[in-house]
């Protein structure tokens, strides 16, 4: 984690999957320049993986993502408390085409799958 990030309820988990790495760089560069995250740590050597994942700290409400174009759809997979959730939802909404293929929430906890494409 990075020195900007606290760990704290206003924390996203989120997992890209389904997609080619370029794509998942996209949709990470769009949430990494909104929000204090630990992408740039974890890129993966080589561009070879199946699933990307990072953290984001959605404490700030930090502007409107412009839109951006992927190759492909891209499954992604949130996971934080409902406002952060939520909040990082939001943002994606903006910036792709989102289909909601699954939602499971708790009192504490939001679990979130989306299918991302183009606008």
């Amino acid at each position: 984690m990075t020195a900007e990030m606290s760990e704290g309820e206003m924390e996203v988990s989120v997992e890209l999957s389904g997609c080619a790495c370029e794509d998942a760089e996209a949709v990470f560069r769009v949430l990494s320049g909104l929000y204090p995250s630990d992408w740039a740590e974890l890129q993966p050597e080589g561009r070879k993986a199946n699933v990307w994942l990072s953290r984001f700290d959605v404490t700030r409400d930090s502007g409107r993502p412009d839109a951006v174009a992927l190759g492909a759809q891209v499954t992604a997979e949130l996971q934080g408390t409902p406002q952060a959730v939520e909040r990082l939802h939001r943002v994606l909404l903006e910036a792709f085409g989102v289909v909601e293929v699954l939602e499971v929430a708790g009192d504490q906890e939001k679990q979130l799958r989306l299918q991302l494409e183009t606008r």
